[in-house]
């Protein structure tokens, strides 16, 4: 063989080598994704656990009711909390709102979050008017979808859902029970 003909064979090699490198890119890329997904929705979730948690306790939870519900008897010590929950529930919003939008979070359990949204946040009066009041100081983008979610249902209170929740559970109860095992 000549040095022509090796020169050839390294262009050969050389090629194979780069089309090989761009396909191992291409794998580590679609690996990378997934990693980041994940990540994000482990993050998103500890977020919302630690969120909850909070609002489990008996003193924020009595807060926030009364604030959601817009109930008169709110103490101005008390809508500094509601105010302080609400700026933590609209931040939690549009952080995974803007995760959703660069595709970090896919469409099935955004659908959910944004039904949790309309169901157990935008519903609620107080929460509307906390809106109203810091809706500025958020993106226009969020601010969009927040309006969205606003308008797609109508305002309730909380006991709206306390009497759906008890009608659930009488039905339960007079549904037969399936008997599993021995």
């Amino acid at each position: 063989m000549t040095l022509s003909d090796w020169a050839n064979v390294a262009q050969i090699v050389g090629a194979v080598s780069v089309a090989a490198t761009l396909v191992f890119v291409g794998v580590q890329l679609g690996y990378n994704t997934k990693s980041n997904r994940a990540s994000t929705l482990q993050m998103n979730a500890d977020y919302w656990l630690q969120y909850l948690t909070t609002m489990a306790d008996p003193e924020f939870s009595r807060v926030y009711s009364k604030g959601a519900t817009a109930r008169k008897e709110l103490e101005q010590s008390e809508f500094v909390q509601f105010f302080f929950l609400c700026r933590a529930t609209f931040m939690g919003c549009e952080n995974q709102h803007y995760q959703y939008l660069r595709g970090l979070i896919d469409e099935k359990a955004y659908a959910g979050y944004e039904q949790t949204i309309k169901e157990q946040i935008a519903a609620f009066p107080g929460v509307r008017a906390m809106w109203q009041m810091v809706r500025h100081t958020y993106g226009a983008e969020f601010a969009k979808f927040m309006d969205a979610m606003i308008a797609q249902v109508p305002a309730h209170a909380s006991s709206h859902a306390f009497t759906t929740w008890k009608a659930l559970v009488e039905g339960q109860k007079a549904e037969p029970v399936a008997r599993q095992g021995p």
